[in-house]
Protein backbone atom coordinates (compact mmCIF):
# COMPACT_ATOMS: atom_id res chain seq x y z
CA UNK A 1 0.00 0.00 0.00
CA UNK A 2 1.29 3.52 -0.65
CA UNK A 3 2.20 5.00 1.87
CA UNK A 4 0.52 8.60 2.30
CA UNK A 5 3.28 11.23 3.29
CA UNK A 6 1.75 14.30 3.54
CA UNK A 7 -1.28 17.14 3.39
CA UNK A 8 -0.95 20.32 2.04
CA UNK A 9 -3.03 22.82 2.51
CA UNK A 10 -3.38 26.42 0.91
CA UNK A 11 -6.45 28.89 1.87
CA UNK A 12 -8.15 31.04 -0.99
CA UNK A 13 -10.58 33.84 -0.28
CA UNK A 14 -13.00 31.49 -1.51
CA UNK A 15 -12.01 27.98 -0.37
CA UNK A 16 -9.95 25.79 1.49
CA UNK A 17 -7.93 23.36 -1.01
CA UNK A 18 -6.21 19.85 0.92
CA UNK A 19 -4.17 18.23 -1.23
CA UNK A 20 -3.28 14.87 -0.52
CA UNK A 21 0.02 13.37 -1.39
CA UNK A 22 1.89 10.27 -1.19
CA UNK A 23 5.96 9.95 -2.62
CA UNK A 24 5.46 13.13 -4.51
CA UNK A 25 2.53 11.97 -6.33
CA UNK A 26 -0.87 14.10 -5.65
CA UNK A 27 -3.57 11.33 -5.45
CA UNK A 28 -6.80 13.38 -4.07
CA UNK A 29 -7.76 17.25 -3.97
CA UNK A 30 -10.37 18.23 -1.69
CA UNK A 31 -12.21 21.42 -2.14
CA UNK A 32 -13.78 22.92 0.84
CA UNK A 33 -16.08 26.14 -0.64
CA UNK A 34 -16.85 28.75 2.24
CA UNK A 35 -19.79 29.45 0.79
CA UNK A 36 -21.25 26.13 -0.62
CA UNK A 37 -19.55 23.53 2.16
CA UNK A 38 -20.08 19.87 1.37
CA UNK A 39 -22.49 18.00 3.98
CA UNK A 40 -21.70 14.56 4.01
CA UNK A 41 -21.26 12.78 6.61
CA UNK A 42 -23.31 15.49 8.40
CA UNK A 43 -26.29 14.43 10.25
CA UNK A 44 -29.82 16.05 11.00
CA UNK A 45 -32.73 15.53 12.64
CA UNK A 46 -35.51 15.71 9.75
CA UNK A 47 -38.80 15.92 9.09
CA UNK A 48 -40.68 13.08 6.72
CA UNK A 49 -42.93 15.06 4.30
CA UNK A 50 -44.29 12.73 1.88
CA UNK A 51 -43.82 9.00 0.59
CA UNK A 52 -43.57 7.38 -2.87
CA UNK A 53 -45.10 3.99 -2.30
CA UNK A 54 -44.32 3.44 -5.90
CA UNK A 55 -40.54 3.98 -5.46
CA UNK A 56 -40.43 3.06 -1.85
CA UNK A 57 -38.46 5.79 -0.51
CA UNK A 58 -39.46 9.16 1.00
CA UNK A 59 -38.79 13.21 1.02
CA UNK A 60 -37.25 14.58 3.96
CA UNK A 61 -37.56 18.30 5.38
CA UNK A 62 -33.68 18.97 6.61
CA UNK A 63 -33.54 22.40 6.63
CA UNK A 64 -31.74 23.45 3.90
CA UNK A 65 -34.35 24.86 1.42
CA UNK A 66 -34.03 21.26 -0.82
CA UNK A 67 -35.57 17.75 0.46
CA UNK A 68 -33.71 14.88 0.62
CA UNK A 69 -34.61 11.55 -0.40
CA UNK A 70 -34.85 8.48 1.56
CA UNK A 71 -34.62 5.44 0.06
CA UNK A 72 -36.10 2.35 1.89
CA UNK A 73 -32.60 0.62 2.14
CA UNK A 74 -31.21 3.07 3.15
CA UNK A 75 -33.31 3.26 6.38
CA UNK A 76 -32.09 1.24 9.61
CA UNK A 77 -34.52 -0.21 12.53
CA UNK A 78 -37.57 0.48 10.75
CA UNK A 79 -40.18 -2.09 9.00
CA UNK A 80 -42.56 0.24 7.89
CA UNK A 81 -42.75 4.42 6.49
CA UNK A 82 -43.66 6.09 9.73
CA UNK A 83 -46.53 9.25 9.33
CA UNK A 84 -45.54 12.20 7.44
CA UNK A 85 -44.19 14.88 9.88
CA UNK A 86 -42.63 12.75 11.85
CA UNK A 87 -38.81 13.17 13.19
CA UNK A 88 -36.61 11.31 11.35
CA UNK A 89 -32.73 11.21 12.43
CA UNK A 90 -31.11 10.65 8.90
CA UNK A 91 -27.10 11.59 7.62
CA UNK A 92 -26.02 12.74 4.34
CA UNK A 93 -24.58 10.38 2.00
CA UNK A 94 -24.04 12.30 -1.10
CA UNK A 95 -24.58 15.99 -1.90
CA UNK A 96 -27.28 17.49 -3.97
CA UNK A 97 -26.50 18.39 -7.76
CA UNK A 98 -28.60 21.02 -9.85
CA UNK A 99 -31.70 21.10 -8.01
CA UNK A 100 -31.85 17.40 -6.41
CA UNK A 101 -31.49 17.86 -3.05
CA UNK A 102 -29.05 15.33 -0.99
CA UNK A 103 -29.05 11.56 -0.59
CA UNK A 104 -29.74 10.63 3.13
CA UNK A 105 -29.85 7.39 5.30
CA UNK A 106 -31.06 6.55 8.33
CA UNK A 107 -27.73 3.90 9.06
CA UNK A 108 -25.87 6.56 10.71
CA UNK A 109 -21.72 5.94 10.67
CA UNK A 110 -19.80 7.35 13.08
CA UNK A 111 -16.25 8.00 11.52
CA UNK A 112 -13.09 7.04 13.15
CA UNK A 113 -9.32 6.44 12.62
CA UNK A 114 -9.41 2.88 13.06
CA UNK A 115 -13.62 2.36 12.85
CA UNK A 116 -16.72 2.97 11.56
CA UNK A 117 -19.59 2.61 13.92
CA UNK A 118 -22.95 2.23 13.03
CA UNK A 119 -25.14 2.27 15.96
CA UNK A 120 -28.08 1.00 14.69
CA UNK A 121 -26.40 -1.84 13.30
CA UNK A 122 -25.13 -5.01 14.56
CA UNK A 123 -22.16 -7.33 14.35
CA UNK A 124 -18.52 -6.37 13.71
CA UNK A 125 -17.50 -6.30 9.59
CA UNK A 126 -14.14 -5.12 7.76
CA UNK A 127 -12.94 -3.39 4.66
CA UNK A 128 -12.38 -5.47 1.86
CA UNK A 129 -8.74 -5.04 2.16
CA UNK A 130 -8.22 -5.94 5.82
CA UNK A 131 -7.58 -9.19 5.06
CA UNK A 132 -6.45 -12.66 7.24
CA UNK A 133 -8.54 -14.52 9.52
CA UNK A 134 -6.02 -14.48 12.49
CA UNK A 135 -6.07 -10.65 12.17
CA UNK A 136 -9.57 -10.33 11.78
CA UNK A 137 -10.17 -12.27 14.73
CA UNK A 138 -7.88 -10.50 16.37
CA UNK A 139 -9.58 -6.88 15.72
CA UNK A 140 -12.81 -8.23 16.67
CA UNK A 141 -12.18 -9.41 20.06
CA UNK A 142 -10.69 -6.12 20.92
CA UNK A 143 -13.34 -4.21 19.46
CA UNK A 144 -17.02 -6.49 19.86
CA UNK A 145 -17.34 -5.24 23.90
CA UNK A 146 -16.27 -1.31 23.24
CA UNK A 147 -18.81 -1.04 20.77
CA UNK A 148 -23.14 -1.45 21.27
CA UNK A 149 -24.57 -2.08 17.17
CA UNK A 150 -22.38 -2.69 14.23
CA UNK A 151 -18.61 -1.46 13.69
CA UNK A 152 -16.92 -1.87 10.62
CA UNK A 153 -12.85 -2.44 11.12
CA UNK A 154 -11.15 0.11 8.58
CA UNK A 155 -8.01 -0.76 6.52
CA UNK A 156 -5.78 1.04 8.46
CA UNK A 157 -7.08 -1.15 11.99
CA UNK A 158 -4.54 -3.78 10.59
CA UNK A 159 -1.85 -4.15 13.26
CA UNK A 160 -3.87 -1.81 15.52
CA UNK A 161 -2.99 -2.73 19.40
CA UNK A 162 -6.24 -3.20 21.45
CA UNK A 163 -4.64 0.66 23.48
CA UNK A 164 -5.02 2.24 20.05
CA UNK A 165 -8.74 0.85 19.39
CA UNK A 166 -9.50 1.63 22.67
CA UNK A 167 -8.34 5.28 22.30
CA UNK A 168 -9.97 5.36 18.65
CA UNK A 169 -13.32 4.19 20.29
CA UNK A 170 -14.14 7.03 22.56
CA UNK A 171 -14.43 9.99 20.31
CA UNK A 172 -16.77 7.82 18.22
CA UNK A 173 -18.85 6.95 20.96
CA UNK A 174 -18.89 10.59 22.69
CA UNK A 175 -19.73 12.08 19.02
CA UNK A 176 -23.06 9.45 18.90
CA UNK A 177 -23.76 10.64 22.30
CA UNK A 178 -23.77 14.34 21.29
CA UNK A 179 -25.62 13.14 17.91
CA UNK A 180 -28.19 11.27 19.90
CA UNK A 181 -28.75 14.25 22.99
CA UNK A 182 -29.23 16.53 20.55
CA UNK A 183 -32.17 14.56 19.03
CA UNK A 184 -33.71 14.06 22.18
CA UNK A 185 -33.56 17.73 22.40
CA UNK A 186 -34.06 19.79 19.37
CA UNK A 187 -37.04 20.17 16.91
CA UNK A 188 -37.07 19.05 13.38
CA UNK A 189 -35.70 20.10 11.32
CA UNK A 190 -31.93 21.02 12.67
CA UNK A 191 -28.65 20.28 11.14
CA UNK A 192 -27.14 18.27 14.44
CA UNK A 193 -23.36 18.13 13.03
CA UNK A 194 -23.39 22.22 13.28
CA UNK A 195 -23.90 22.12 16.84
CA UNK A 196 -21.18 19.85 17.58
CA UNK A 197 -17.51 21.78 17.80
CA UNK A 198 -15.08 20.40 14.87
CA UNK A 199 -17.25 18.23 13.30
CA UNK A 200 -17.39 19.66 10.11
CA UNK A 201 -13.49 20.88 10.29
CA UNK A 202 -11.53 19.65 6.96
CA UNK A 203 -8.29 19.54 9.14
CA UNK A 204 -9.85 17.21 11.43
CA UNK A 205 -11.46 14.81 8.81
CA UNK A 206 -8.25 14.42 6.86
CA UNK A 207 -6.59 13.31 10.16
CA UNK A 208 -9.45 10.96 10.94
CA UNK A 209 -8.99 9.66 7.45
CA UNK A 210 -5.31 9.54 7.15
CA UNK A 211 -4.06 10.24 10.15
CA UNK A 212 -2.90 6.78 10.76
CA UNK A 213 -0.35 7.30 7.56
CA UNK A 214 0.21 10.80 7.58
CA UNK A 215 3.53 12.24 8.15
CA UNK A 216 3.60 15.88 8.09
CA UNK A 217 0.61 18.43 7.45
CA UNK A 218 1.94 21.92 5.85
CA UNK A 219 -0.98 25.23 5.43
CA UNK A 220 -0.38 28.16 4.54
CA UNK A 221 -2.17 29.72 7.33
CA UNK A 222 -0.32 30.62 10.55
CA UNK A 223 -2.91 30.73 12.96
CA UNK A 224 -4.44 27.20 11.51
CA UNK A 225 -0.68 25.62 11.60
CA UNK A 226 -0.47 26.78 15.16
CA UNK A 227 -3.83 26.01 16.39
CA UNK A 228 -3.29 22.28 14.78
CA UNK A 229 0.02 22.14 16.13
CA UNK A 230 -1.03 22.97 19.59
CA UNK A 231 -3.64 20.07 18.92
CA UNK A 232 -0.90 17.78 18.21
CA UNK A 233 0.90 18.16 21.13
CA UNK A 234 -2.13 17.53 23.40
CA UNK A 235 -2.68 14.21 21.77
CA UNK A 236 0.31 13.28 21.85
CA UNK A 237 0.70 13.13 18.55
CA UNK A 238 4.16 12.84 16.37
CA UNK A 239 2.70 14.35 13.02
CA UNK A 240 4.74 17.55 11.96
CA UNK A 241 2.86 20.66 11.63
CA UNK A 242 4.96 22.75 9.56
CA UNK A 243 3.74 26.87 8.34
CA UNK A 244 4.75 27.55 5.23
CA UNK A 245 4.97 31.16 4.24
CA UNK A 246 8.06 31.32 1.49
CA UNK A 247 7.30 32.70 -1.35
CA UNK A 248 5.86 30.66 -3.68
CA UNK A 249 2.64 29.28 -3.17
CA UNK A 250 2.17 26.07 -1.07
CA UNK A 251 0.85 24.04 -3.96
CA UNK A 252 4.30 24.50 -5.24
CA UNK A 253 5.48 21.36 -3.11
CA UNK A 254 5.80 18.19 -5.04
CA UNK A 255 4.45 20.99 -7.71
CA UNK A 256 1.39 19.96 -6.80
CA UNK A 257 -0.36 22.67 -9.00
CA UNK A 258 1.76 20.82 -11.97
CA UNK A 259 -0.55 17.84 -11.31
CA UNK A 260 -3.88 19.26 -10.96
CA UNK A 261 -3.45 21.06 -14.44
CA UNK A 262 -2.38 17.38 -15.41
CA UNK A 263 -5.63 15.93 -14.36
CA UNK A 264 -7.72 18.31 -16.05
CA UNK A 265 -6.24 17.86 -19.35
CA UNK A 266 -7.47 15.16 -21.44
CA UNK A 267 -4.18 13.20 -21.86
CA UNK A 268 -1.36 12.74 -19.88
CA UNK A 269 2.35 11.40 -20.62
CA UNK A 270 4.00 8.92 -18.87
CA UNK A 271 7.75 8.57 -18.50
CA UNK A 272 8.55 6.05 -21.45
CA UNK A 273 6.07 8.08 -23.65
CA UNK A 274 2.85 6.18 -23.22
CA UNK A 275 -0.17 8.14 -23.37
CA UNK A 276 -3.36 7.58 -21.73
CA UNK A 277 -6.73 9.27 -22.76
CA UNK A 278 -9.77 10.48 -20.73
CA UNK A 279 -12.56 11.33 -22.26
CA UNK A 280 -15.79 11.40 -19.37
CA UNK A 281 -19.19 11.09 -21.56
CA UNK A 282 -22.71 11.17 -19.85
CA UNK A 283 -23.01 7.40 -19.77
CA UNK A 284 -19.53 6.00 -19.36
CA UNK A 285 -15.91 7.20 -19.33
CA UNK A 286 -13.64 6.26 -22.55
CA UNK A 287 -9.81 4.97 -21.48
CA UNK A 288 -7.70 5.14 -24.28
CA UNK A 289 -4.15 3.47 -23.92
CA UNK A 290 -1.59 4.41 -26.47
CA UNK A 291 1.80 3.39 -26.61
CA UNK A 292 3.17 6.95 -27.91
CA UNK A 293 6.86 7.08 -28.65
CA UNK A 294 7.27 4.83 -26.79
CA UNK A 295 6.12 2.06 -29.83
CA UNK A 296 3.40 1.66 -32.45
CA UNK A 297 -0.29 1.11 -31.47
CA UNK A 298 0.23 -2.54 -31.58
CA UNK A 299 3.72 -2.61 -29.99
CA UNK A 300 7.06 -4.12 -31.42
CA UNK A 301 6.13 -7.13 -29.71
CA UNK A 302 3.59 -9.12 -27.39
CA UNK A 303 5.90 -8.30 -24.70
CA UNK A 304 5.69 -4.60 -24.76
CA UNK A 305 2.01 -4.35 -25.40
CA UNK A 306 1.78 -5.89 -21.61
CA UNK A 307 5.00 -3.79 -20.57
CA UNK A 308 2.87 -0.60 -21.84
CA UNK A 309 -0.31 -1.82 -20.54
CA UNK A 310 1.45 -2.33 -16.38
CA UNK A 311 3.28 0.99 -16.68
CA UNK A 312 -0.59 2.38 -17.67
CA UNK A 313 -2.41 0.85 -15.34
CA UNK A 314 -1.59 2.56 -12.12
CA UNK A 315 -1.53 5.92 -13.46
CA UNK A 316 -5.28 4.90 -14.72
CA UNK A 317 -6.35 4.17 -10.93
CA UNK A 318 -4.60 7.54 -9.67
CA UNK A 319 -6.61 9.60 -12.44
CA UNK A 320 -10.01 8.06 -11.77
CA UNK A 321 -9.27 9.08 -8.17
CA UNK A 322 -7.53 12.52 -8.35
CA UNK A 323 -10.18 13.34 -11.30
CA UNK A 324 -13.17 11.90 -8.93
CA UNK A 325 -14.16 9.94 -12.28
CA UNK A 326 -17.59 7.89 -11.82
CA UNK A 327 -19.85 5.29 -13.13
CA UNK A 328 -19.41 2.93 -16.23
CA UNK A 329 -15.73 3.33 -17.23
CA UNK A 330 -14.11 1.14 -20.77
CA UNK A 331 -10.49 0.72 -20.89
CA UNK A 332 -9.28 0.10 -24.16
CA UNK A 333 -6.11 -1.32 -23.85
CA UNK A 334 -3.00 -2.02 -25.79
CA UNK A 335 -3.96 -4.79 -27.43
CA UNK A 336 -2.75 -8.62 -25.59
CA UNK A 337 -3.49 -12.12 -27.62
CA UNK A 338 -2.67 -13.90 -24.28
CA UNK A 339 -4.91 -14.33 -21.07
CA UNK A 340 -1.54 -14.95 -18.97
CA UNK A 341 -1.09 -11.38 -19.95
CA UNK A 342 -4.14 -9.78 -19.93
CA UNK A 343 -4.48 -11.45 -16.43
CA UNK A 344 -1.31 -9.81 -15.20
CA UNK A 345 -2.87 -6.30 -16.04
CA UNK A 346 -6.18 -6.94 -14.67
CA UNK A 347 -3.85 -7.96 -11.12
CA UNK A 348 -2.12 -4.63 -11.57
CA UNK A 349 -4.87 -2.38 -12.14
CA UNK A 350 -7.01 -4.16 -9.02
CA UNK A 351 -3.54 -3.40 -6.92
CA UNK A 352 -3.33 -0.10 -7.86
CA UNK A 353 -7.46 0.58 -7.47
CA UNK A 354 -7.53 -0.80 -3.85
CA UNK A 355 -5.67 2.18 -2.87
CA UNK A 356 -9.12 4.09 -3.74
CA UNK A 357 -11.16 4.81 -0.61
CA UNK A 358 -13.96 5.13 -2.98
CA UNK A 359 -15.48 1.57 -4.27
CA UNK A 360 -14.82 0.16 -7.21
CA UNK A 361 -16.00 -3.22 -9.05
CA UNK A 362 -14.12 -4.74 -11.80
CA UNK A 363 -15.67 -6.61 -14.33
CA UNK A 364 -12.51 -7.31 -16.66
CA UNK A 365 -12.24 -8.41 -19.83
CA UNK A 366 -15.08 -8.11 -22.47
CA UNK A 367 -15.00 -10.66 -25.81
CA UNK A 368 -13.81 -7.47 -27.58
CA UNK A 369 -10.89 -6.95 -25.70
CA UNK A 370 -12.04 -3.79 -23.41
CA UNK A 371 -11.32 -3.33 -20.21
CA UNK A 372 -14.74 -2.86 -17.63
CA UNK A 373 -15.36 -1.43 -14.00
CA UNK A 374 -17.11 0.97 -11.97
CA UNK A 375 -16.57 3.49 -9.59
CA UNK A 376 -19.21 5.03 -7.07
CA UNK A 377 -19.84 8.76 -7.34
CA UNK A 378 -18.77 10.84 -4.63
CA UNK A 379 -19.66 14.50 -5.55
CA UNK A 380 -18.39 16.54 -8.09
CA UNK A 381 -15.78 15.46 -11.02
CA UNK A 382 -12.86 17.81 -10.03
CA UNK A 383 -12.71 19.65 -13.22
CA UNK A 384 -16.53 20.63 -11.84
CA UNK A 385 -15.07 21.64 -8.60
CA UNK A 386 -12.57 23.96 -9.89
CA UNK A 387 -14.79 25.78 -12.34
CA UNK A 388 -17.52 26.49 -9.69
CA UNK A 389 -14.99 27.69 -7.68
CA UNK A 390 -13.38 29.80 -10.58
CA UNK A 391 -17.10 31.39 -11.41
CA UNK A 392 -17.55 31.90 -7.30
CA UNK A 393 -14.32 33.71 -7.64
CA UNK A 394 -15.39 35.86 -10.53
Amino acid sequence: MNRVDRLICQVLPHAFLMALVSGGRLLELQLVRRDRPSRVESVFLGRLERVMPDLDAAFVDIGIGRSGFLRAEDRAGIDDWPPPGAPLLVQVRHDGEGDKGPRLSMDIAVTGRYVVYHPLGAGVGFSRRLEGEAERDRLRRHVEDLFEGGVVMRTAAAGASAELLKADAAPVLERWEQIRRLAFSTQPPADLSARIPGDRDPINRALRDHGASLEEIILDDRTMARSLQDKMDRLGEKLRVRWHNGPMPAFDIDDVSGQIDTALAPRIVLESGVEVLFEPGETLIAVDVDSGSAGGRQGRAPRRAVEVNLEAAPAIAQQLRLRNLAGAVVVDFVTMRSSYDRDKVQAALAEALAEDPVPTQIYGFTRLGHFELTRARRGATLAAQLEALQKADD
